[in-house]
């Protein structure tokens, strides 16, 4: 046989592979390519907003033991995501090309092992990939969490083989682990889980030496990343933002909070406004939440059950997850719960595939009795018209991901590429640029807040307040990676990002603000509008004029918040490099310019 015929056959048999592979993952080829063209179009379109600005900041101007050593201790999460941003932002990438390229394959790979490695039903791959969480929160915004659930994809393919191949599952949950603090939590009770049941079935701890060691490498990484992600003693921890105004709920309430309502807004309902979820009070306001959530847990309980997996896998690794949830919970993490629902199912799959004969007695007992009062034909149609309605259901969220693209798409999500292109197009670089720093006021603050206070600290032209000088605005943060370096000249240390260090000293902020005052007025200044910010500093306002950069509309499920970003600048810069000043604007609190 010639070389040219063998050649040939070669290239027919290679061709007869590919095809014999395509046959029954056409339809997931499809959504995968689908999923990866809507999310990198939209990507396009969209400003990156401060968290994902802090990361890649991080990951570019730490070096390599901040990153890993200290950083962790003030963001609450392991360093992998900075990690993996470094090799583009310290090798000078432009900034939303080498973001949005590491977030991009971290989609993609949670979507192909959602549709490739998950024996999930075809319904819930064809609309999952485009549910509001797994497409716009965790594909077109940066941030670890579409890694995160991919992780928990891998621990979930892995688990029926878990005690033959141990160490698959092992680094799936070490990657699981690297991913957030959450992972951690989720990890944790996974790896338990998986104990409580070879202890329970062996009677013994070490009969299987692979998984006896593989568990124990897993123990000793997650014990380095807890280490390492432990609060330091001087952190901002959140507990500003909560206003003594308003109490917040009981810890019980909160927790009743995570079972009744986070579920059904992963995927169904839009109703939850409180980001934290900690001034939630039970009312009949949410009844129609907790209903549609009750929907959820029902089935998603009787099909683990039937598993074995109701009781260690899926309700008690909830549970510790709703007490981390008490103690810090922002609403952009409620697809994290998806994800967990998600692999959790993906594991009864895989043990057994959902069929008829996971309908509970009385619901096939019921049926019978419609089909034989019915007919076999009616019947028919009525099941149809439930799959219709089910799927429709699941909807909701794909119609979240297209009003939240058509958003990004047609407004600013953030102001971010705004700024940044005003002050590169009227060369302003050369400038010194302020920002407001952070005072914390006795009146809407935290018990424990209040207490600290009262304890003493610099509070400049005031009283019953704290200024911390080391929490700057966050608008020139946001622009500051588009930049070589930071643009703030009053920069806590220096730093382009925010360094969340609170507390070391309540009276520091009386030198930096010294010396601030002895710089004189800038030229620009980003500050939102409060007396004390120009008295503090010896500034007079009305040498200010201030300008709207941009406005903004975010898209949060079926909603859309509108802001505006503006800043003070002087008037003879205003006058000399950006025309004429506006001397018809009034100040906030109702006083004329003069």
């Amino acid at each position: 046989m010639s070389s040219a015929t063998v050649a040939a056959t070669d290239n027919r048999t290679r061709c007869d592979a590919i095809r014999h592979w395509l046959s029954p993952h056409r339809l997931h080829c499809i959504v995968l390519a689908a999923y990866v063209i809507v999310v990198a179009t939209v990507m396009c379109f969209h400003e990156p907003w401060f968290d994902e600005a802090q990361a890649w900041l991080i990951a570019r101007d730490c070096s390599w033991r901040e990153m890993i050593l200290e950083r962790p201790h003030y963001e609450g999460h392991p360093p992998l995501w900075w990690m993996m941003l470094a090799a583009p932002a310290k090798l000078g990438v432009p900034y939303e090309i080498g973001l949005k390229s590491i977030n991009l394959a971290c989609a993609t790979l949670m979507i192909w092992l959602l549709e490739f490695k998950t024996k999930l039903p075809e319904p819930f791959k064809v609309i999952l990939p485009f549910s509001y969480f797994l497409c716009y929160q965790y594909g077109v915004t940066s941030r670890p969490y579409a890694l995160m659930v991919a992780a928990m994809l891998l621990v979930a393919i892995n688990w029926k083989t878990r005690d033959e191949k141990p160490w698959r599952e092992a680094l799936s949950m070490m990657l699981l682990c690297l991913t957030s603090s959450y992972g951690l939590v989720i990890a944790g009770m996974f790896a338990a889980n998986w104990v409580v049941r070879f202890v329970w079935q062996e009677h013994s701890l070490i009969r299987n030496r692979r998984r006896f060691i593989a568990l124990l490498a897993l123990l000793a990484a997650a014990m380095a990343i807890l280490i390492d992600v432990m609060p330091a003693k001087d952190v901002y921890s959140g507990n500003f933002d909560i206003s003594g105004m308003t109490q917040p709920a009981p810890l019980w309430i909160q927790i009743c909070n995570s079972w009744l309502l986070l579920p059904a807004e992963a995927l169904f309902t839009s109703t939850v406004s409180d980001t934290n979820l900690v001034f939630i009070g039970l009312s009949p306001t949410l009844l129609y939440t907790g209903t549609v959530s009750c929907l959820m847990w029902a089935p998603l309980i009787h099909i683990s059950r039937r598993r074995h997996n109701a009781i260690l896998l899926l309700l008690s690794s909830y549970t510790v997850m709703c007490l981390v949830f008490a103690q810090h919970f922002s609403m952009h993490h409620l697809g994290i719960l998806l994800g967990f629902f998600i692999a959790v199912l993906a594991i009864d799959c895989d043990e057994r595939r959902i069929g008829v004969d996971d309908w509970p007695a009385w619901c096939a007992t019921m049926a019978d009795q419609f089909a034989g009062k019915l007919g076999v034909k009616k019947a028919r149609n009525y099941l149809i018209m439930l799959k219709a309605l089910a799927l429709g259901a699941m909807l909701i969220s794909v119609y979240w991901t297209i009003n939240a693209s058509i958003c990004d798409i047609r407004y600013e999500y953030s102001s971010s590429r705004t700024v940044a292109s005003f002050i590169k197009t009227n060369h302003l670089e050369q400038y010194r640029w302020m920002a407001g720093w952070t005072r914390i006021n006795s009146t809407n603050a935290s018990p424990d807040v209040k207490a600290r206070i009262k304890q003493g600290g610099y509070c400049a032209n005031g009283k019953d307040c704290i200024d911390y000088t080391s929490w700057v605005s966050g608008t020139l943060v946001t622009a500051d990676p588009y930049f070589k370096r930071t643009l703030m000249s009053n920069a806590y240390k220096g730093r382009s990002y925010i360094s969340w260090e609170w507390c070391i000293d309540p009276y520091a902020g009386k030198q930096d603000i010294e010396t601030w005052r002895s710089w004189g007025e800038p030229e620009f200044y980003d500050t939102i509008y409060q007396p004390f910010f120009f008295s503090a500093l010896g500034y007079d306002r009305n040498d200010y004029t201030k300008i709207r950069i941009a406005e903004t509309v975010t898209p949060w499920k079926d909603q859309r918040s509108r802001g505006s970003v503006e800043i003070y600048v002087r008037n003879d810069i205003y006058k000399n490099v950006l025309h004429s000043p506006d001397t018809g604007i009034a100040w906030p609190d109702g006083a004329k310019r003069r």
